[in-house]
């Protein structure tokens, strides 16, 4: 929930936690946290370190040293203060490190001892408006101008970029720079960056926009290779006769960028490198790198070009431009033809079908995506045009309904209709959060997106049964979600929310979403669809 609260409002949370027990249950939500680049202030107990004054029993099971070792490799920074002046200035360090671009949790724990203990009769609260967090930096000068060199001599030059929409004035600095030499922008991870009607946003092209890229810039992106490679053909590893192997489960990649071409990259993912985990993604061959503000640097650029565009230069923008618009419509119009003559009416639900629904549902009401996706299809097909509709994406992380349920309370009372995408099998692992809905009066329309499976894992097993020729009929072990199928319509209705489904035809959605959608207009509470839908 602290982090869905920050995300809707820039504003960070404090959290308090159950000494250890309670801390490991939240370890994988720090983790989300520390993945996200989300900031947050986790407090939390010990103790009594004293020996001499614990509990027999109680006390000795809830005592650790150092208890901060749990989380310690994924969050900014821990501290075990003690004396209240020492807690205070702990808390003031605490916020100005989860503060601090890259932003990240921080863990404080605290003594029972000293929780218990008397304030001094002499102690004040020291100032909070002279600890606050630095500034972010700006690029290297020679750097940016070695950039803004290499960006008016491309050819064929493109952004990828990755939560500008969640930096003030990001994504009003991309799209001057996009639009300024006519850069076709790529999208990766889930945050908002530029609307998805601009005509330079050429997501769903990917291959095609990077294919003749002789210079690609990117601003944010912690895993290049991520963004810059896509899977292999998989004929070559499935014998003759089987199916092929869906693509990316053979660990086979290649490169959508032309030899040659080359890479400019801007952010600052270096300071957040950790040796626990491998998040950062495999090195990359870089031609320039910034490290900088994403924000801040493409100003810097933006202002450098702009008074050197002369002669061919502004050709080259206005056909860039041009082939941008092609590409984009293509791009849509793709994905209407797409959505009516595939997708319209299979069953079980396909993920474009209920995408549609939801957004004619939806579409004249003040809405914000709250969370979740429908296999990238909400993009396509909804009007993503400003960063307050799209708060966050995602899903599969075993975080259930928290960062929904963090956007909905920031939004509670004031008229907005949070939708949330919800994945069945993350629900199942914290199924409280509907209590946590119905007790604080947390008004959402939460869609289910329910392949009844634990899906991540599927692929992987198909592609390993189809390459030793094994039977197809174990595939699934372990990870579907069947005899029985969870009725999340009665989970919700148990809590005193409305609940409807499970949906299992395409004509019976929009009914379902219109009486859910009432529900949160008039009652002011969460109402729950349960859509049965395809794996992806």
């Amino acid at each position: 929930m602290a982090e869905g609260y920050y995300l809707a409002t820039g504003r960070p949370q404090a959290t308090l936690f159950h000494d250890i027990v309670g801390l490991q249950h939240a370890s994988k939500a720090i983790y989300e946290a520390w993945l996200n680049n989300t900031p947050m202030l986790i407090l939390g107990g010990t103790g009594p370190l004293d020996a001499s004054q614990r509990r027999p029993w109680i006390d000795w099971i809830h005592t650790a040293q150092v208890q901060a070792q749990l989380v310690r490799d994924y969050v900014k920074w821990d501290d075990q203060p003690q004396g209240a002046l020492s807690v205070a200035e702990s808390i003031l360090r605490a916020y100005q490190v989860a503060m601090t671009d890259p932003k990240g949790p921080v863990y404080l724990c605290f003594d029972v001892e000293l929780q218990e203990s008397l304030l001094p009769a002499d102690f004040q609260i020291p100032d909070f408006t002279r600890f606050r967090p630095p500034a972010s930096p700006g690029g290297n000068p020679e750097a940016v101008t070695a950039a803004a060199k290499a960006l008016l001599e491309a050819e064929w030059p493109v952004l990828v970029v990755d939560g500008l929409g969640r930096s003030p004035g990001g994504s009003k600095a991309l799209q001057a720079m996009a639009e300024l030499l006519g850069i076709p922008v790529l999208e990766q991870g889930s945050a908002f960056n530029i609307s998805n009607h601009h005509p330079l946003n050429l997501n769903g092209a990917n291959a095609e926009v990077l294919r003749e890229a002789d210079l690609v810039i990117t601003v944010g992106v912690r895993d290049v290779e991520a963004a810059l490679k896509r899977p292999a053909p998989e004929t070559a590893i499935v014998p003759s006769g089987l199916p092929n192997v869906r693509a990316g489960h053979s660990r086979r990649y290649e490169s959508l960028t032309p030899a040659g071409s080359k890479l400019i990259r801007i952010g600052l993912e270096n300071y957040r490198l950790r040796s626990w985990d491998s998040s950062y993604g495999r090195p990359y061959p870089t031609d320039i790198s910034i490290l900088g503000d994403g924000t801040q640097v493409l100003r810097e650029l933006t202002q450098r070009c702009q008074s050197a565009i002369v002669g061919d230069v502004h050709k080259r923008v206005a056909n860039r431009f041009a082939r941008a618009e092609k590409l984009h419509s293509a791009v849509y119009e793709r994905a209407q033809r797409d959505l009516r003559e595939r997708w319209w009416g299979q069953q079980p639900i396909s993920t474009a079908r209920l995408a549609a629904e939801i957004w004619e549902t939806i579409k004249d009401e003040d809405w914000v995506l709250v969370h979740g996706s429908l296999s990238g299809w909400e993009r396509r097909l909804w009007d993503m045009t400003e960063g307050e509709r799209c708060i966050a994406g995602g899903g599969g992380t075993g975080t259930g309904m928290g960062v929904a349920l963090g956007v909905g309370l920031a939004f509670r009372g004031t008229g907005k209709i949070c939708v949330s995408i919800q994945n069945d099998g993350d629900l199942l692992y914290t199924p409280g959060s509907l209590w946590t809905a119905a007790h604080h009066d947390i008004p959402m329309l939460v869609v289910m997106f329910n392949n009844r499976s634990y899906y991540q894992d599927v692929g992987h097993q198909t592609a390993i049964t189809k390459m030793r020729e094994r039977s197809l009929d174990n595939v699934g072990v372990g990870v579907t979600l069947e005899r029985p199928a969870t009725d999340f319509a009665v989970l919700a209705k148990s809590f005193n929310l409305y609940g409807a489904g499970p949906i299992i035809g395409p004509e019976e959605i929009r009914p379902a979403l219109e009486k859910g959608l009432k529900v949160v207009k008039e009652e002011r509470r969460l109402a729950l669809i349960d859509t049965v839908t395809q794996p992806r």
